[in-house]
């Protein structure tokens, strides 16, 4: 009986303890097994814009194409560069840098050798031709002339015959003198027009032989030597994909001439793009941490120093991005440029206010809330946010200190 009774106890214990699981399980439905819980406490915040950049030297001395590439008359236009040195090397004044395209100079250089060799040949097949028309015509004037002088005597003679052969030989004559008249006009009308057409081939011949001088500046030109000494980074170019460093095989032209610079390594940018979204949140003078790749992600105190009035598209974002540059304290003769760099810019900074990650945060029907965990019930509570970032945002009211609230949405509430 006894064994009974406590048999009988067991199970109304068993059964009392499942019924209060089962009442627990009331108040905690809705929470996974894996859910966290995030407890809500003031700290420093910081709101940051991250972005990747490499490090540039603000003041370069550059190594571009030469001059005489732009100009229009010799149909350069661009040039593939076909030789460069290592970017880094060292390099002193006068040293080897590069090779332009040689090649197509050579072929631009030979065409116009070929076309004065043409033109000078017109040119002296177009005296010969003159100095042959202008004897022939000197001849036509030259005997023309022993005609009119025939006529003269006719005329004096005429004195001695009859009024109306007088007025025969007397109109004869004038008749004569006016041809003659005539064809020395016609004569130094030619001459003129020869002379002319001959002095158009001359100048011609003139631009082609000034145009043959240029091509073998371009192609001398075209073995590319250091202005200075220094260290050589390689240009960039830029086009829709964004920009690019040269290289063998690039183009160059005057539109995008720098092939590499000799940069000033006193001053030292992390020059990086900052989506138009975030422009309008920061100013010139805004504090930034750069962080250096090669040096283990070397933390460097920068400020903005530049940013750019127009936006782009590049390859990578969806909208367009503004170029931005972030001056660092080069104390770190380490610091080389074309080096890779993390960079957080600081667009707000509050100090002990409450912090909630990101993720705790929802929005429906233009309301924002968390998931507040209180007394074992989870409950909608709306909060008022200030300043955010990429991860936490600053809560103004609605949670205070010590507040537990859900990472994540319970299962139980609607999607």
């Amino acid at each position: 009986m006894k064994r009974f009774i406590f048999k009988h106890k067991k199970l109304i214990l068993i059964s009392t303890g499942a019924f209060v699981l089962i009442m627990a399980g009331v108040y905690f439905v809705g929470i996974k097994p894996s859910s966290k819980v995030y407890k809500v406490k003031k700290e420093n915040f910081e709101a940051l814009i991250s972005c990747k950049g490499e490090i540039q030297s603000e003041k370069a001395v550059l190594i571009t194409i030469p001059d005489v590439f732009g100009d229009r008359t010799l149909e350069i236009y661009d040039t593939q560069i076909k030789d460069l040195i290592p970017e880094g090397s060292i390099v002193k004044k006068s040293d080897f840098v590069g090779l332009l395209d040689q090649g197509r100079i050579k072929q631009l250089k030979q065409n116009n050798e070929e076309a004065i060799k043409k033109l000078l040949f017109n040119i002296n097949d177009a005296k010969i031709d003159s100095a042959v028309e202008l004897v022939a015509l000197r001849d036509g004037i030259e005997q023309f002339g022993f005609d009119l002088q025939y006529k003269k005597v006719e005329l004096e003679q005429s004195v001695f015959e009859s009024p109306a052969y007088q007025r025969t030989s007397k109109m004869a004559y004038e008749r004569a003198l006016r041809q003659l008249e005539y064809k020395k006009r016609a004569y130094q009308m030619t001459q003129k027009g020869l002379r002319a057409h001959i002095s158009r081939d001359e100048t011609m011949m003139n631009k082609l032989v000034e145009k043959d001088k240029k091509y073998q500046v371009a192609f001398d030109g075209a073995r590319i030597l250091a202005p200075r000494s220094g260290m050589l980074i390689y240009g960039r170019t830029f086009g829709r994909g964004g920009s690019r460093k040269l290289t063998i095989g690039s183009y160059v032209s005057m539109q995008n001439p720098v092939i590499a610079t000799l940069p000033d390594l006193s001053i030292l940018d992390s020059e990086t793009y900052v989506e138009e979204i975030y422009i309008s949140k920061i100013k010139v003078g805004d504090s930034a941490r750069v962080y250096v790749d090669a040096l283990k992600n070397q933390e460097k105190i920068g400020a903005i120093s530049n940013i750019s009035n127009v936006g782009q598209e590049m390859t990578g974002f969806d909208s367009k991005v503004f170029k931005v540059n972030i001056r660092i304290a080069s104390d770190n003769d380490k610091v080389k440029p074309a080096m890779t760099t993390n960079n957080e810019i600081i667009i707000a900074r509050e100090q002990n206010v409450l912090v909630i990650p990101r993720s705790a945060l929802f929005l429906e029907e233009g309301k924002q809330f968390v998931y507040l965990r209180e007394l074992g019930k989870i409950t909608i509570k709306n909060v008022e946010c200030g300043n955010q970032s990429d991860k936490f945002v600053v809560i103004k009211k609605g949670l205070k200190e010590g507040d537990k609230i859900l990472l994540n949405k319970p299962e139980n509430k609607d999607s």
